[in-house]
């Protein structure tokens, strides 16, 4: 009987530890719950924030693409633009391509039309001058054979003398006459030929041409009387040529009547000249004048130099 007694006690003892026991674990599991359920709220805040702060973003987002597409138009717009702008260009370059070839072509023709004329006459005063040396070395013979043979009276000689200084400044003359239209001919080869050579670089090939040539009619005139018809003339259109040099950057250096010294950059040739004083050196023709352009020369003289050493 005691020990069912016991065994009775024991069980209730033991089932109000359990009941105890259970409800102390789901105590603890419900506060445990609402610590979670406290997480997942404070989560749940935080993740609708967020959701709001993207929501924001995707506004500004999308007034930044509205944005972006308003500038895209305008730039497709302006791109069109300098599409048409470039097209007409490129139209317009081709043009001046067609004309500029059109004038370099032209040019050509006319210098070459020049040349031809420049040659044409040339010949001719050659032919002059030939003709005149032979009437000179004629009339010059037979007055020496009529004065070797004494039958030449001192009014033949004058006569004859007179007539070969007739033939002497027609012959001046003449020279004159086609140096001056020598002169015009280079006026208009220099105003219409092309300044550059196809590389760009400066073309000097009608300047130094046209510096021999009138270095050349300098040296003639030097030999000439003032007086002579056209020479006043000819001595203007020989400064007014000048003149158009120096514009452009080109100096033809004087050197005729000057003094020779070692150090010139020249080529020289010599020839005595025993009415010098002894020592002298004195530049008394010019073959090639010396040529600068923007001060540095691009041809170098050739000359002769008198001397009496």
């Amino acid at each position: 009987m005691m020990k069912r007694i016991f065994i009775i006690i024991l069980l209730s003892v033991l089932s109000f530890q359990l009941t105890t026991a259970k409800s102390s674990s789901d105590n603890d599991m419900i506060k445990s719950l609402e610590k979670k359920c406290v997480t997942l709220q404070s989560q749940q805040s935080r993740t609708a924030n967020d959701l709001c702060k993207l929501k924001d973003k995707q506004k500004e987002s999308d007034k930044r693409i509205q944005a972006l597409k308003s500038e895209t138009n305008s730039q497709s717009v302006v791109i069109d633009s300098l599409r048409n702008t470039c097209k007409q260009l490129t139209e317009t370059q081709s043009a001046d391509r067609k004309n500029v070839n059109g004038m370099i072509d032209k040019t050509n023709s006319n210098v070459q039309a020049n040349q031809e004329t420049l040659q044409s006459r040339t010949l001719l005063v050659c032919i002059i001058a030939i003709l005149l040396l032979v009437i000179i070395v004629g009339v010059t013979t037979r007055l020496a054979k009529r004065i070797k043979s004494g039958n030449t009276s001192i009014d033949e000689v004058r006569k004859a003398q007179d007539a070969l200084q007739i033939a002497q400044e027609k012959m001046q003359e003449e020279s004159i006459k086609l140096d001056d239209k020598l002169l015009e001919l280079f006026d208009r080869q220099i105003a219409n030929a092309p300044k550059t050579e196809d590389n760009g670089k400066p073309d000097h090939s009608l300047a130094l041409k046209v510096a021999d040539e009138i270095v050349r009619i300098e040296l003639n005139m030097s030999r000439m009387d003032s007086s002579i018809k056209g020479y006043k003339q000819l001595a203007k259109a020989v400064e007014r040529i000048k003149d158009n040099f120096k514009a452009n950057g080109y100096e033809i250096v004087d050197m005729l009547g000057k003094p020779y010294n070692e150090g010139m950059k020249v080529i020289a040739n010599f020839v005595v000249d025993e009415d010098l004083e002894e020592g002298k050196q004195i530049i008394t023709g010019i073959t090639k004048p010396q040529i600068n352009y923007n001060g540095q020369m691009i041809q170098a003289a050739q000359i002769t130099v008198s001397q009496n050493i």
